[in-house]
């Protein structure tokens, strides 16, 4: 049992940076966005929701898998910190780092030349090609930021993450504040956003030039082909699984962008930038990485099934609540726009599927890592490139048909497609779990919170019914949820006296 304890602890201390850096990036992103969102309006605020997306899509083949392959890897080379692991670290950091440069040059120089083509000939929309241009320097410098970011996962110092988000996000905040002060475009978003990128990517580089010298300078040694063939091998894997997943990430908006006028891409991607800023308190993969990848057998196994557990009691309370009051949100945060009265019904339905992806996001997460941490990335890499396929096919099917009702019914169309290829892929992903690693989470672990987020429902329901609902009412209501859903777990006996020794034990 101290073992475990060990093992939980350690996983939940480096979640909690975690949960500060989203915290700092989810808040920073959303007043961001916000602020965005009502100067623009949907018309405008949807072509940059379009470029945001190329850009962030066209991004993966910045990575194709090589963060998470430092990840992995240095923190294997750093279990035991000696002259030669540390040697051996320098050596896989400098490998990844250079095929990082190539990879990032060439692909932004690419966005850049090809930006009118994608604008135009795909999109139809001429008013993309200079964000996208502009968005190929922002490109470059968030795909450098990114790599040296990942090196503090493997560190397993995120505070220094944390910091980097921080600045980022304050940064891009009071610029926007500042420029669309004097001129307002979507032009403009992106210069700010590759300033500030810029700024947060220098930090972190003088942090390790400072404080881990080692990764760095020094002597180190020429990989050997075997050495060489086992990272390649790993990234291999996670490329064809980053392809697959951007696509399965963004295809959604691709679709709406190809079949609906822009406004449609307005509407989905407020919904999207709630759920996303909830999604992210639950995933948890990059930071169970190095961990797992440093734990023994029998340690991993207890250690995945308490990460099991707290991420279940998170997500799955999370989801049906946000299923709730995602309308109510978008309306006071992005605005009565957002929430057209003749299109309510149809948006109300969207956002209830995709908030439940916010389950399928946190189990997902941990199951990748689990098999990354064992140098098995194949099964989920061939897993989700069957889902995106399946994905891309449901969404063409389902807005073909959804549009024939009213362009509207494009949204619910999209959301259906998503949430049954994603959901589809974690069961698939579950199943090879138990039968190749011979771990299963309880089934408590899920039921416990199940029940207690139901009686949570019914009470939101409850509470809706009687009170008229505000800001102010509106947060009195989540509030109270919430200590309802915990009374209640309480009293199931979902939480227990070690959880919260646990908990208490990390001060």
């Amino acid at each position: 049992m101290p073992e475990q304890q060990t093992t939980t602890q350690k996983v939940l201390k480096n979640t909690s940076y975690n949960l500060l850096l989203t915290i700092i990036s989810k808040i920073g992103g959303l007043i961001f966005t916000i602020i965005v969102a009502r100067f623009l309006f949907p018309e405008l605020f949807g072509i940059y929701s379009i470029a945001l997306t190329v850009i962030l899509t066209i991004a993966t083949f910045t990575d194709l898998g090589i963060n998470s392959t430092l990840i992995r890897y240095l923190a294997e080379s750093l279990k035991i910190k000696t002259n030669k692991t540390k040697q051996e670290a320098r050596s896989r950091f400098s490998f990844l780092f250079n095929f990082k440069i190539i990879l990032t040059a060439i692909v932004a120089l690419l966005l850049f030349l090809l930006a009118e083509i994608i604008a135009v000939y795909v999109f139809n929309k001429p008013l993309l090609t200079l964000p996208l241009r502009i968005g190929a320097v922002y490109l470059f410098i968030i795909s450098l930021q990114g790599f040296f970011s990942s090196v503090f996962y493997s560190l397993q110092k995120v505070n220094y993450s944390a910091i980097a988000e921080a600045i980022f996000q304050v940064l891009r905040i009071a610029l926007v504040l500042v420029f669309f002060k004097f001129y307002s475009s979507v032009d403009s978003i992106f210069v700010i956003l590759t300033i500030a990128i810029f700024i947060s990517f220098v930090f972190l580089y003088i942090v390790i030039s400072k404080n881990y010298d080692f990764l760095m300078g020094g002597p180190k040694f020429k990989l050997n082909k075997s050495e060489k063939s086992r990272l390649l091998s790993f990234f291999g894997w996670l490329t064809i699984s980053s392809i697959s997943l951007v696509f399965f990430v963004h295809i959604d908006t691709f679709m709406l962008g190809i079949f609906l006028p822009a406004e449609f891409a307005g509407y989905y991607n407020s919904i999207v930038s709630i759920i996303g800023a909830v999604s992210a308190f639950v995933a948890f993969g990059s930071v169970l990485l190095p961990v797992f990848t440093q734990l023994e057998q029998g340690k991993l196994e207890r250690g995945f099934k308490k990460v099991f557990h707290y991420t279940a009691m998170v997500a799955i309370p999370a989801a049906i609540g946000l299923a709730y009051v995602t309308v109510p949100a978008v309306q006071v945060i992005f605005g009565p726009a957002y929430v057209p009265a003749s299109y309510k019904l149809v948006i109300t339905i969207t956002s209830a599927l995709l908030s439940f992806l916010i389950i399928e996001i946190a189990f997902t997460s941990i199951l990748s890592a689990l098999f990354q941490a064992k140098e098995k990335p194949k099964i989920p890499a061939l897993l989700v490139l069957i889902a995106t396929i399946t994905n891309i096919i449901l969404n063409y099917i389902f807005i073909k048909i959804g549009i024939t009702i009213g362009p509207e019914y494009g949204l619910i169309a999209v959301a259906l497609a998503t949430v049954i290829a994603r959901y589809g892929n974690l069961i698939a992903l579950s199943i090879i779990t138990k039968k190749e690693n011979k771990m299963m989470a309880s089934a408590s672990s899920i039921i416990k919170p199940l029940i207690a987020s139901i009686i949570m429902l019914a009470f939101l329901f409850v509470f809706d019914y009687f009170v008229n609902l505000n800001i102010l009412t509106g947060i009195i209501m989540i509030i109270l949820a919430a200590l309802v859903y915990l009374l209640v777990m309480f009293a199931i006996k979902g939480i227990t006296k070690e959880d919260l020794k646990i908990l208490y034990s990390l001060k």
